[in-house]
């Protein structure tokens, strides 16, 4: 298999200017100071440590890649919009499938009318299905569409999208949180398809359950059901997206009781039905 690499000019190793990304650029669009770009990334394509000019938030259509930032790095899988300040250093490295991505470069202007309200995209970020996802896919078909309108809906969209983004990045409010805090919500991650009790959250932290339920909703601002409902959720939004299963096995495989369970519960997290968001996915 042929090994592709980005090099980066190693004595101009300054942030990359809106619109010039590594990989084949498809289509760019500039819209009310928002730089709007298409991008393929080829099978086992690597881009070394590089940061940009511009806050991003990058939507993955298709394909797998790691990234990785400051001493972290992530598995990014399709259908994850990750948000990316502008001073960000990150590598990227990409599998066996390559890469398809849409991403948004937002301009100081947008920004900064954003950030009277939230500091969004001030921290790296990645968002796994729900409204954003849907959010971002009508964002890709109006940058395919160049009529009147387009502009407008476009910059309509992108601040929708940094506001939702403010509402769901999880903000822990206590700094100094505790260790086993992490192990609760690590177990919650592995066993949310499961029918698991608050009993069974607590015996994986370590305590007792009432101080795990009073330090859960303080830290991530909701129940450990509702965080486990989200999850749920996040997993219907990929399958619905993704994949052409019925909604009904879809619904039991998220561990919902019935179909109707389901679709109240997804309209009221997400904003739309499930036959209505993979209506969404099917336009393009």
């Amino acid at each position: 298999m042929r090994m592709y690499s980005a090099t980066v000019d190693k004595q101009n190793n300054s942030p990359r200017p809106p619109g010039h990304l590594y990989g084949q650029n498809l289509r760019t669009r500039n819209v009310a100071g928002l730089t709007l770009t298409e991008i393929v990334y080829p099978p086992a394509f690597q881009v070394l440590r590089h940061s940009h000019e511009l806050s991003q938030l990058c939507f993955v259509r298709a394909g797998t890649f790691s990234e990785f930032y400051g001493r972290k790095s992530r598995e990014v899988k399709p259908m994850t919009l990750i948000a990316r300040p502008c001073d960000e250093a990150h590598a990227h490295r990409f599998h066996d499938n390559g890469a398809r991505c849409f991403v948004i470069e937002i301009g100081s202007e947008s920004l900064r009318r954003v950030r009277q309200y939230s500091p969004v995209l001030d921290d790296s970020a990645e968002f796994q299905s729900g409204l954003l996802t849907w959010l971002a896919t009508r964002l890709y078909n109006e940058f395919n569409h160049e009529d009147d309108a387009s502009s407008l809906a476009i910059e309509g969209l992108v601040l929708e999208m940094l506001s939702e983004a403010s509402r769901r990045a999880v903000k822990v409010l206590d700094r100094k949180s505790p260790e086993w805090l992490k192990h609760a919500s690590d177990f919650l991650h592995a066993h949310f398809l499961e029918p698991v009790t608050l009993a069974d959250v607590a015996n994986a932290a370590d305590v007792h359950p009432t101080h795990l339920a009073r330090v859960f909703r303080r830290s991530y601002l909701c129940t450990i059901g509702e965080y486990v409902r989200r999850l749920r959720i996040e997993f219907a939004c990929r399958e619905v997206s993704l994949t052409d299963r019925s909604l009904t096995d879809i619904a039991v495989a998220a561990g919902f009781y019935d179909q109707g369970h389901f679709s109240r519960t997804f309209k009221q997290i997400v904003g739309l039905t499930p036959g209505q968001y993979r209506a969404a996915f099917r336009q393009r």
